[in-house]
């Protein structure tokens, strides 16, 4: 079996000690919350830097893409008579052929899937199934048994801070 570092502990004795614990908690809380709204501050501004930076380079590049496109329509006939794609020094040029299905003039895909329904080709309609926890929690353990499914109890240790209390006796 391998060994585990224990996790350090901070030790609360009694009620005092708990409040304590929770001023504490609020402090830290307070000061992540800083630090990580700092962190966004500038990597908002790096972000954006980094967008202006990379616009002019963007729009260069689609101007060239856009050009590479127009060449290769304009001499379609030319360069792709006998094949689909043209190997030059740098890399290669092409078209490829593919199909998709697409809703006809005067149709949207919404008014597709109202349709499919009513003819009931539910094989056409992606679906998601999972179980639905809520539904039960609603059961009878009885039922929950023919399922495989149990009850199961347990106790979740909660805390809640109160923060404004707390930030108002720190200011």
């Amino acid at each position: 079996m391998a060994r585990r570092k224990p996790k350090n502990l901070y030790p609360v004795k009694d009620l005092p000690a708990a409040n304590t614990a929770m001023a504490m908690i609020a402090e830290l809380k307070r000061k992540i919350t800083a630090i990580e709204a700092q962190m966004n501050e500038d990597i908002d501004k790096v972000k954006l830097e980094a967008k202006a930076l990379a616009a002019p380079l963007h729009i260069r590049l689609s101007e060239i893409e856009n050009g590479l496109l127009a060449f290769a329509e304009y001499n379609k006939d030319d360069l792709f008579k006998s094949k689909r794609s043209v190997e030059i020094e740098c890399g290669s040029l092409g078209y490829r052929r593919s199909k998709e299905v697409a809703p006809k003039p005067k149709k949207t895909w919404k008014m597709i899937l109202k349709t499919i329904k009513e003819m009931g080709f539910k094989d056409a309609i992606r679906t998601k199934e999972s179980v639905n926890k809520d539904e039960l929690h609603g059961w009878p353990d009885e039922r929950l048994d023919v399922i495989g499914a149990r009850r199961v109890q347990k106790d979740t240790f909660w805390y809640e801070v109160n923060e404004q209390k707390l930030a108002e006796d720190a200011a």
